[in-house]
């Protein structure tokens, strides 16, 4: 089997870009220093030969020569005598008609100019650089004045390549300081990665493979995380809590405050120690199993995480399976009670005491209060209220379903309204206690559903009403227990019911407790007067 060669070390390719930086860096100043040196030794060399012309011409001698017999005798001594102390290449004197008077070569004294000095003539100054007879030069060209007029010209010039030998050796005299600072860089380089070679016992080649084993283990499990730093931002949001709480990635580096719901938001901020438990939190309309947890490594805290469970479908399934299990233990303790009776019953007639016999009989068939069947047409409906019969005749409670509940042909319960009526029985039932009373009255039919709950409890306090859809507040939370262990019946209520485009109201029942009113249109329609459907059903009164 052929080996498959292994890819390079990851710490050598980390040298590797060090180095490169460095080497870049060095290089990069090293161009920008010397383009800085370029221009400052040209404009070095401008400035002397233009300094060097004007003087020239300025000078007396130079001036009365010029229009002097023999020019020639009386300027070419001076201009030799300026050229080597100036330290310029040539000074070359011309007259009017461009011939000169002076020149670094005897040879070319009388012959005219190489270069254009017409301009000059007229007064003009020149710097530049231009081609002559001995080579590329940086020249100066400036008019020479004699009572007021121009009598002729100065040139002063420097072989350009006299300046870029002098630059070469600027050059040389810093190239040891770069290249040392590339020998620094690169030392400094090998001893980073040097440094770097272990963080937190792992070697920099580990760490790739690391983050995609922790992204992937994080956004492959089935319950959500969230994780946020000191300061609240988020850093976390796997793909679980992002379908949870209906997040996207991009929330990423956002506070949690402005992200997140305020009862999530809360949890995640409180300084309740209670809050490192297990609590339950609404998300929407999902019920939440959430964990927090403090983010330590060492004595430093990088934040906290906070773990979330989808509950809201054991939740349905649970308080179904409780149903089940009160209705098959009510049925059994009935099937017992029935025995005992029909023993007594037995007993009685055995007694010839006929007349107590049928009174008995009589006492116990109506006991029952009325019942739930045909009340409610909807399969789904009756069969929650059986079971909440069943719950209700364990928990000591009297329920029965109002006699003028009524749903039309064409309407079936939905999701919606089972948890709406299960939650509101529930909390009625609880409500109540043992000897109490509960009763259920139902109207829906295509133009929406009016769910009534009223219980002979303790009632609610005006003051309270305001309160009872807020997520965690309860009546039953008991001194010490967690914000978020009660409280998220009403709340979930609520928030369907918005959803619905309906209201829920709180009042007083006739039967002395609370009455708790829900109602929703089929179709949410903005401009759907309420009435039609907190009046749904409710044809026979």
């Amino acid at each position: 089997m052929r080996k498959v060669r292994a890819p390079r070390r990851l710490r050598t390719r980390i040298l590797f870009l060090q180095l490169g930086i460095v080497l870049g860096v060095v290089v990069l100043v090293s161009a920008v220093v010397m383009s800085v040196e370029v221009e400052r030794v040209e404009r070095t060399a401008f400035d002397r030969t233009q300094s060097v012309a004007r003087e020239l011409a300025d000078l007396p001698v130079i001036q009365a020569g010029m229009a002097s017999v023999d020019p020639t005798a009386v300027i070419a001594p001076v201009a030799e005598l300026s050229t080597a102390v100036s330290g310029v290449y040539y000074i070359t004197v011309a007259d009017m008609d461009g011939i000169r008077v002076a020149h670094l070569d005897p040879n070319l004294i009388g012959l005219p100019v190489s270069s254009e000095h017409e301009l000059v003539r007229q007064g003009e100054s020149f710097l530049g650089v231009e081609e002559g007879p001995l080579g590329l030069t940086l020249r100066a060209k400036e008019p020479i004045y004699y009572a007021g007029e121009v009598v002729g010209t100065v040139s002063v010039g420097i072989l350009q390549s006299t300046v870029r030998a002098n630059l070469t050796s600027v050059v040389w005299g810093f190239a040891p300081w770069i290249l040392l600072a590339a020998a620094i860089g690169t030392v400094g380089a090998g001893l980073a990665s040097r440094l770097v070679y272990r963080i937190y016992g792992v070697a920099p080649e580990q760490i790739g493979g690391l983050l995609q084993a922790n992204e992937a283990v994080l956004y492959s499990i089935d319950e959500g995380v969230l994780g946020v730093d000191p300061e609240g931002t988020l850093t976390l949001i796997n793909k679980e809590a992002q379908r949870l709480l209906g997040l996207s990635p991009q929330e990423v580096g956002k506070p949690a405050s402005e992200v997140l719901e305020e009862s999530v938001a809360r949890l995640l901020e409180s300084a309740d120690p209670s809050a490192e438990g297990v609590q339950t939190v609404l998300a929407g309309e999902r019920v939440l199993i959430a964990t927090r947890r403090e983010a330590q490594l060492g004595a430093r805290s990088y934040g906290r995480t906070l773990t979330l469970k989808d509950r809201t479908e054991l939740e349905n399934n649970l308080r179904e399976l409780r149903g089940q299990k009160s209705l098959t233990d009510t049925l059994r303790a009935q099937a017992h009670e029935f025995t005992n009776r029909l023993h007594l019953v037995s007993g009685l007639l055995s007694l010839g005491e006929v007349e107590e016999a049928h009174d008995h009989i009589k006492r116990y068939t109506g006991m029952a209060g009325p019942g739930t069947d045909r009340l409610v047409d909807d399969p789904m409906m009756a069969a929650l209220c059986n079971a909440q019969l069943a719950v209700a005749r364990e928990a000591g409670v009297e329920f029965w379903v109002d006699e003028n509940s009524k749903t039309g042909a064409d309407w079936r319960s939905d999701e919606d309204a089972v948890t709406v009526a299960a939650n509101l029985l529930t909390n009625a039932i609880e409500a109540a206690g043992d000897g109490g009373k509960v009763v259920f009255r139902i109207n829906a039919n295509s133009a929406g559903v009016r769910i009534a709950v009223g219980d002979s409890g303790p009632g609610i306090p005006s003051e309270e009403f305001s309160h009872l859809v807020e997520l965690g507040y309860s009546s039953k939370r008991g001194p010490g227990q967690p914000l978020h262990a009660r409280g998220i019946g009403l709340t979930l209520v609520d928030r369907i019911i918005t959803r619905r485009g309906g209201q829920l109201k709180a009042g007083s029942s006739e039967l002395g407790g609370a009455s708790i009113v829900a109602a929703w249109p089929l179709q949410v329609s903005s401009g759907a007067p309420r009435t039609d459907y907190e009046s749904a059903g409710n044809e026979d009164g």
